[in-house]
């Protein structure tokens, strides 16, 4: 048997499954909350909880993270140098101290200027206690490595601190998006690093001794030490494990997969068994990378999203920021059901928060951080636990609209407390972990306000939650189509006018006078996540599909993170210069081919021509990159894997209709796809 613990750390909740690959049975499966705090309680707790005897023999553990994408969102991560060599960056960067220095290939991968190695060396030298990472991008990288692998083994020797090159993350052009990938990368070694290591002493407790995998934005799966070294390819794992999941959990091969959590909602595409990767490179926190992920779009909607009415508006909003439910703090903390009281009692009348609202406190704020007088009475205020915000009006003697803390919610140093869909589950009973009456008395002090009865608020709050799931829905497609329309909107960010109307329209049956229409969505949707069969069958019927829920559908991140393969990719172009001759960019390098002749007869050669050379450089190369590849996986503890090889030539003529044309250039992908050890049978390549 192939036996595999798939963990998965999420905004709420950190899941835990045991598989057998081989049977596709779910041995277990449990969740427990996640400890926002310290991650590594919540993936302690989910271990404790698992109902699995023989816990000392998996074959390995598979790691779905979220705490890269949340260290670049919340500006984390250690103290990072940056070498660039040969450019002057014209946009924002990442957080990091920086040198420009002299160092220059073109976009063939000749070089167009030396490096200067004493006033690299200087650069360097100056960095030495100011920084705990090293990063370095230099111009056309990818065409030619060679200047980048000097300065970073320089780097090394000199501070003796993890280096990281630009050209090791990413094959593809654009100067600024592979210099942002390196610095966030560097920025997240030792938070990985911490990870790594907090995990393995989790699994100790229980006496786990099998190797750690970790989930990648594609979907695949790496080994612990190349995480270590590209813990920024872990970015958006989430949604690739959760399409994973699905796919392992109903065998689907096409529809549109909607994993709901706490916190967050993920929609990708399944076409054919397979997301459509993002060929621009993932986004995160407002920066471009060039790390290949699934393409998924995220929306601030969950079981925990704040419902509330922004200020100055005329109506109550679903999110898109996360608050802890009513309903929750009030079982672990039964005074907060004591101050909703009281605030009932009073008749206190709010306008930045909703009556039920309050706040506790996460962590600590950063010693640098300016706060004001009021903030850090609030701070103090919560050490004990958490409070209603007119709680904490009375506890500190000012107006409770006063209690402007939006940026401790900002930064991770509050949690806010507020009434969610979690809430409304509990209240018409369809999910019960929590304090019922704390959530009724929430939704009534929210009536009360705005002068309705409590049953008009919860429908309305339903109502609300259906609707902007089929805004996101339908967003995602129209996303997917590549169209510039969006039928979303959030603060000020208002939906196109015909989309609009067509969205009420069809979707939400607010017939025009003239018009009928119907969206009709082509494919069914696949339900991810605990509070989802509570809200997607609405959504599906208004779009004329099928909601399909499949078994252990809760966990399926966990599931996605365990059913994982192995995959590493190598992209290769090879060019044709003409005259000069052809020139082959690979990851490790860039090869010549010079001009060279060939026999055609008894004592007679002429010069070969381009078309053949392009052919016979490719051939070459592929041998050599099968070679490489095969290498890798073997480093990595790989040995049951096949190597695929595509490659597409792109041809080009003076004119439109000339019959022969010019090989310009042929693009090829080498992609080693494999079993971690467990199913070793020995090496296959294909």
């Amino acid at each position: 048997m192939a036996i595999v613990l798939g963990i998965d750390t999420g905004g709420t909740y950190t899941d835990g499954v045991i598989i057998d690959l081989e049977s596709h049975k779910i041995l277990a499966a449990t969740k427990a909350s996640t400890t926002h705090r310290d991650l590594i309680v919540g993936i302690r707790n989910t271990i404790n909880q698992l109902d699995y005897e023989k816990l000392d023999a998996l074959d390995y553990v598979a790691l779905s993270t979220t705490l890269a994408t949340n260290a670049i969102v919340e500006n984390r991560g250690c103290r990072v140098g940056l070498l660039i060599l040969g450019f002057t960056p014209e946009k924002e960067l990442p957080p990091c101290e920086k040198a420009i220095l002299p160092g220059i290939m073109d976009i063939r991968g000749s070089e167009r200027e030396p490096l200067d190695l004493d006033a690299t060396k200087a650069a360097i030298e100056s960095m030495r206690g100011k920084v705990d990472a090293i990063a370095v991008s230099g111009i056309f990288s990818v065409r030619n490595p060679e200047h980048e692998n000097k300065v970073k083994a320089m780097a090394r020797e000199i501070l003796g601190l993890p280096a990281v090159a630009a050209h090791e993350l990413t094959t593809v052009l654009g100067m600024q998006e592979r210099t942002v990938t390196a610095v966030l990368n560097a920025r997240l070694i030792s938070v990985i690093d911490e990870l790594m290591t907090a995990t393995k002493n989790a699994l100790r407790e229980r006496n786990i001794d099998a190797p750690i995998m970790i989930v990648k934005g594609d979907g695949s799966l790496m080994n612990e030490s190349i995480a270590k070294e590209r813990p920024i390819e872990t970015i958006l794992s989430g949604p690739a494990a959760s399409i994973i999941g699905a796919t392992f959990l109903n065998h689907a091969e096409n529809g549109l997969v909607l994993d709901m959590g706490g916190t967050t909602t993920d929609i990708a595409i399944l076409k054919d068994s397979r997301p459509r990767l993002d060929t621009e490179g993932a986004k995160v926190g407002g920066w471009r990378t060039r790390v290949a992920a699934a393409e998924a779009n995220t929306f601030g909607l969950g079981g925990d999203s704040r419902i509330y009415q922004p200020y100055q508006s005329k109506h109550l909003q679903v999110g898109p920021r996360r608050f802890w439910p009513v309903a929750v703090i009030a079982r672990d903390y039964p005074y907060y059901l004591t101050e909703l009281r009281q605030i009932w009692d009073r008749n206190v009348g709010l306008i930045i928060n909703e009556p039920c609202e309050g706040y506790f406190l996460l962590r600590d704020p950063d010693p640098h951080m300016e706060l004001s007088k009021t903030q850090r009475q609030v701070i103090n205020a919560l050490r004990e636990g958490p409070h209603t915000v007119v709680e904490l009006g009375k506890m500190l003697n000012v107006n409770p609209n006063f209690i402007l803390v939006e940026p401790l919610l900002d930064h991770g140093i509050l949690g806010g407390i507020g009434f969610t869909p979690t809430d409304v589950l509990h209240i018409d009973g369809t999910y019960e972990v929590g304090d019922k009456n704390a959530s009724l008395l929430a939704a009534s002090l929210m009536a009360r306000q705005r002068d309705i009865d409590t049953d008009k608020l919860i429908q309305i709050a339903k109502d609300l939650i259906t609707e902007k799931m089929c805004r996101v829905i339908l967003d995602s497609i129209l996303e997917y189509e590549k169209t510039e329309i969006s039928p979303f909107y959030e603060d000020d960010h208002h939906p196109d006018e015909t989309m609009e109307f067509f969205f009420r329209n069809s979707v939400w049956n607010q017939k025009a006078d003239l018009l009928a229409n119907r969206f009709e969505l082509q494919m069914p949707i696949i339900g991810i996540g605990a509070p989802i069969r509570a809200w997607l069958p609405e959504a599906a019927q208004r779009f004329h599909t099928e909601a399909v829920f499949p078994p252990h559908n809760d966990v399926a991140n966990a599931v996605g993170a365990a059913a994982g393969k192995v995959m590493t990719i190598y992209r290769i172009l090879v060019q044709n210069h003409e005259a000069s001759g052809v020139d082959i960019y690979a990851p490790w390098g860039r090869i010549k081919y010079e001009p060279t002749m060939e026999t055609v007869g008894e004592g007679e050669c002429q010069i070969l021509s381009n078309d053949n050379l392009m052919i016979l450089a490719a051939k070459d190369i592929i041998a050599e990159g099968k070679k490489r590849i095969a290498e890798e996986m073997k480093e990595q503890g790989i040995e049951d894997y096949e190597i695929l090889v595509e490659s597409k030539e792109v041809r080009s003529g003076k004119d439109p209709g000339e019959v022969v044309k010019i090989h310009i250039e042929t693009k090829i992908e080498i992609i080693a796809v494999g079993h971690p050890q467990w199913s070793a049978k020995g090496a296959k390549a294909k």
